[in-house]
């Protein structure tokens, strides 16, 4: 129960950028008109990006008050994303010259999520 509520101070600061993402998401999503000029369009499709900017700095801020193990789990779940990731943009641009076209980019997001969760689980399993 101690952990929960360290776990959820640690989250406080995430969450107001976190709820500003996702309502500044929706109004863009649905305010985005192909009648609009493409100045307008760009500004309300790249409009969620400001909290998401303060959300990277909370998710820093997060993670420099854990304990070292957390932050070594952390950095190493990290590290494996990006060299991953990196790794499969570089196949994809390699298949690109094959014709094969690339994915969507939000896929490639999500991806990037689910490696982070899987180098965070297999962290957490090793060093039990």
């Amino acid at each position: 129960m101690k952990r929960t509520k360290e776990r959820l101070q640690l989250m406080r600061p995430l969450l107001v950028p976190l709820v500003l993402y996702i309502g500044l998401l929706a109004v863009s999503s649905t305010q985005l008109d192909p009648a609009q000029t493409m100045t307008i369009r760009v500004i309300l499709a790249l409009l969620p990006m400001i909290p998401a900017i303060f959300l990277a700095f909370g998710f820093v801020k997060a993670v420099s008050k854990l304990d070292e193990l957390e932050r070594k789990i952390i950095l190493e779940a990290a590290a494996f994303t990006l060299m991953v990731t990196f790794l499969g943009l570089i196949a994809l641009g390699l298949l690109g010259m094959a014709g094969i076209p690339a994915p969507d980019p939000i896929y490639i997001g999500v991806g990037m999520a689910l490696l982070l969760v899987i180098g965070k689980l297999y962290g957490n399993w090793r060093h039990k």
